[in-house]
């Protein structure tokens, strides 16, 4: 006997399984009787199938085998395809629900079957069988039993001192109103009024999270069996309402706006009091960290990072949400994605509650959830990594468009859990099938998040938060495994752009000055006619492209723009934006693009009035100056020679390039600045300009204004950041003193030494945060502030105090010369020498009876820190 080929590609999990089954049942349709065994074995030897997927397709083809026995009229038994299948032997849960579907099939066709004695023929299975047949019969008569039918209250009605608005939800056993409580002068809040069982209440009332809804209060009305949960009024929608607002009309969404314009265009304003500014763009509190500029793959790993801390702060409290599906995450405008309705957050108290769930939210459940609905003994499994599990469906949904499985509604209750728990075994996990547009890291935590064995799962939210994180930072997965050698290289390569730069950019550099402007202006005379740029298509097209982070496409667009309108800088700009991003090397245009478009009459005039226009305009330009700085400033270490080797002599002609370059970051800084003062990137990256300018006064005040403003925001600044700025203030800080001391004024002398106490006490600081890639820089600085801190109170006659000064020198000089050698990158000789000459000339300086200082021109300038 021979097998049909396969008519459509081969698939994955249960598309393979339900096509084995299909090809079978045509077969069988075809031929009538078949023998099975002869059957797998050729099936098998044409297309061998891994063990998992080989046991999960030959339950499938024993299934359908046992039904169309039985509509023929046998009775057939599982027993008998183990001889012909020893393997089954081995396969417990496999075993498990083929024994069942028998006893089903049974049922379904009059059999009067003793559950005693069908266990009995099965010893193997014995115990776990009688316990999932026993909930079986429960779960059966649940099904038949009429839904009890709560008389629920309607909008303009009254529940206890909550006076009903209009109704915002309704679920099979509750109703969410917007309400007014009448208690608190009639604040308006959001009701949810439903059965009263289970510990919604007290589960989700005892949890304090920014991203949980919080509980108010409760009420009851035992006379109606009702119970009434009063919540904030935050204006938002459901999460699965976006996704399908999303999807409509079979859209793929690319970028991360896309999520909020979604719930932005969904909310209904005439019952939620918002105002335009509400809906403009994710800036409240609960969006904090969402890549507004991102991709729509990142906006999703967002909120599952949002969510996934979430149910870790939960299970810390040993709290388990068991519910967790789209339309229980409602995103909000102000406080971002929030966790709600814990109402299963506890075991099911009843099979009628079992046969609730089929419709929603066993389709979102973990494998083991599901059996302990079919063994309720096994209830004390499900917990956190049940969470992971469904949170990993939400995400799968989200970035595929494509919802997870239905139970079969022509099953029984209890049958149609087992098809689906057996489902399960076999679920495609694949993402980028259905969207290739999503990276193969983000794939790969989705994919962990599905695994069938809860060990080989994510073992806590806090792991999954973890990698969510690692995957927006581009930083290697901590916990799962990218497959992609291709994206690890490229994320490695983002990661560190200034050691590709080192060898990339200078060559971008010399051609600055070609003559791209003569050539762009030789077809002027035939443009006089043209349509305004902004009102050109491809103008708006490119400017969505940078938006959506498409720079490819949007450089297509703009060089030919750039082409057609000379004289507009805009074009030009955002050219330099997009070729900054898409890090075209060697052959970098963008400080090109900019430059030429800064000196276009009324470029200045023509950025600002586009910032006020378009205000994503300002974070690109924001992006473009920063990033342009980080380029540059390794350029400025790639050029500067080695210790103790001449300048080549190029160097003036090189220096003057750079310093070109410098003057059109802080151009572009000052005016992203401008448009937005309470940006720390560019704050910082015009004090780096300063303090390359050798203007360590204004490089001072920037880095001052820096931190002043983080603890003014109380900003959630990184302890990495915080270091690197303090860092930074110190060694300009430092810098600056000794430009002072070189002054010989009393006045200059006392503001060099409160200077230098207080790049002591920023290093200090930030001694215990600093990250450990900049320890070695760390020790450098606090060496050579110590150092100079110590000369300026000798200055000063302040000899014991520079005593110390000088031992504490000696700790930081010995301790970085250590991390140095160890890092394989030791301080030359040369440079060793000099500190510990320093060191000695302080001590001896540091005496009663010795106050002269030596020149302090001929001091080092500090090690330079990249951050």
């Amino acid at each position: 006997m021979t097998v049909p080929l396969r008519s459509d590609p081969p698939d994955e999990g249960n598309n393979r399984v339900d096509q084995a089954v299909r090809l079978y049942e045509q077969q069988f349709q075809r031929q009538g009787d078949i023998d099975l065994k002869r059957y797998w074995a050729d099936r098998t030897r044409r297309e061998p199938l891994d063990d998992e997927l080989a046991l999960d397709c030959l339950s499938g083809l024993i299934k359908s085998d046992l039904r169309r026995r039985f509509e023929r009229g046998e009775t057939p038994a599982v027993a008998s395809y183990l001889d012909a299948f020893p393997q089954l032997h081995q396969a417990d849960s496999r075993m498990l629900s083929l024994i069942y579907e028998e006893y089903c099939l049974r049922e379904e066709h009059g059999d009067v079957v003793d559950v005693d004695s069908f266990c009995n023929r099965y010893p193997d299975w014995k115990d776990s069988l009688a316990s999932q047949l026993q909930y079986h019969h429960l779960l059966s008569k649940a099904a038949g039993l009429p839904a009890p039918k709560p008389r629920f209250p309607e909008a303009g009605e009254h529940f206890e001192e909550f006076a009903l608005g209009a109704q915002i939800g309704k679920g099979g056993y509750s109703r969410v109103f917007v309400a007014n409580d009448l208690s608190l002068g009639g604040k308006r809040v959001v009701l949810k009024v439903s059965v009263d069982r289970g510990q919604e209440a007290e589960t989700q009332g005892a949890l304090d999270h920014p991203h949980i809804v919080p509980v108010n209060a409760v009420v009851f009305q035992p006379d109606n069996g009702l119970r009434g949960l009063s919540m904030p009024l935050r204006p938002g929608l459901p999460l699965d309402d976006v996704i399908r607002r999303i999807r409509e009309g079979g859209r793929q969404p690319r970028s991360a706006r896309d999520l909020w314009d979604a719930l932005a265009q969904g909310i209904d304003r005439d019952l939620f009091e918002v105002s335009k500014d509400d809906l403009a763009g994710p800036s409240g509190d609960g969006w904090r960290g969402f890549p507004v500029l991102g991709s729509y793959a990142q906006g999703v790993a967002w909120i599952g990072l949002i969510l996934a801390s979430a149910l870790d702060y939960a299970h810390g409290r040993h709290t388990y949400h068991r519910d967790v599906k789209p339309g229980n995450v409602l995103l909000t405008l102000q406080h971002g994605p929030q966790l709600l309705d814990f109402n299963l957050a506890q075991s099911p108290h009843s099979p009628q509650e079992a046969a609730a769930t089929l419709g929603g939210t066993l389709p979102y459940m973990a494998p083991e959830q599901i059996e302990a609905f079919l063994v309720p003994e096994l209830w004390g499994d499900v917990g956190a990594l049940a969470d992971v599990y469904s949170l990993g469906l939400v995400l799968h949904e989200l970035l595929t468009g494509q919802p997870p499985e239905l139970p079969n509604a022509a099953l029984p209750p209890g049958r149609a859990m087992r098809d689906l728990l057996d489902r399960r075994a076999t679920l495609s996990t694949d993402v980028r099938r259905h969207n290739a547009r999503v990276p193969y890291a983000l794939e790969a935590i989705v994919k962990k998040c599905l695994r069938l064995d809860p060990k080989d799962r994510y073992a806590s939210g806090k792991m999954l938060a973890e990698d969510l994180e690692d995957f927006l930072q581009r930083r290697p997965l901590r916990h799962a495994e990218n497959p992609s050698r291709t994206e690890q290289w490229f994320d490695w390569a983002a990661r560190n752009r200034r050691v590709l730069i080192a060898n990339a950019f200078y060559l971008g550099v010399l051609g600055l000055l070609s003559p791209l402007l003569v050539q762009l202006l030789a077809q002027q005379a035939s443009r006089w006619f043209q349509p305004a740029l902004k009102q050109r298509p491809e103008f708006q097209q490119a400017v969505d492209a940078v938006d959506r982070r498409d720079y490819h496409r949007a450089v297509e667009l703009l060089l030919k723009l750039v082409e057609e309108y000379p004289r507009a800088p805009l074009p030009r700009v955002y050219l330099g934006i997009a070729f900054s991003h898409a890090n075209r090397l060697p052959e970098d245009p963008a400080l090109v693009s900019y430059g030429h478009a800064m000196a276009l009459p009324d470029a200045e005039a023509e950025l600002k009035s586009w910032a006020h226009e378009h205000p994503p305009f300002i974070e690109h330009l924001r992006w473009f100056g920063t990033n342009s700085l980080e380029k540059t400033r390794e350029l400025v270490n790639v050029t500067r020679p080695p210790d103790g080797e001449p300048a080549p002599a190029d160097g003036q002609s090189m220096e003057k390039t750079i310093h070109h370059i410098f003057e059109l970051v802080d151009h572009a800084l000052r005016n992203a600045l401008e448009a937005d003062p309470t940006s720390k990137e560019t704050i910082q990256g015009l004090a780096t300009v300063a303090e390359y300018k050798k203007d360590y006064e204004t490089a001072h005040r920037r880095l001052t204004e820096l931190l002043a403003l983080s603890q003014k925001q109380n900003s959630d600044v990184l302890p990495a950041e915080l270091s690197t700025w303090r860092l930074q203030r110190s060694r300009v800080a430092t810098l600056r003193a000794k430009d002072l001391i070189v002054l010989d004024c009393d006045r200059d002398r006392r503001q060099a030494l409160d200077l230098a106490d207080e790049a002591v006490s920023d290093l200090d600081l930030c001694a215990r945060s600093v990250a450990d890639f900049q320890r070695q820089y760390y020790f450098g600085f606090r060496a050579e502030t110590l150092l100079a801190r110590g000369e300026i109170r000798c200055r000063l006659g302040m000899e014991q105090p520079a005593q110390s000064d000088s031992r504490e020198a000696k700790l930081a000089l010995e301790k970085w010369l250590g991390l140095a050698r160890s890092s394989g990158n030791p301080v030359s000789a040369s440079v060793e020498e000099a500190y510990r000459v320093r060191l000695r000339n302080l001590r001896r300086l540091a005496t009663v009876e010795n106050r002269v200082v030596n020149d302090p021109s001929s001091q080092l300038e500090p090690p330079k820190l990249t951050e």
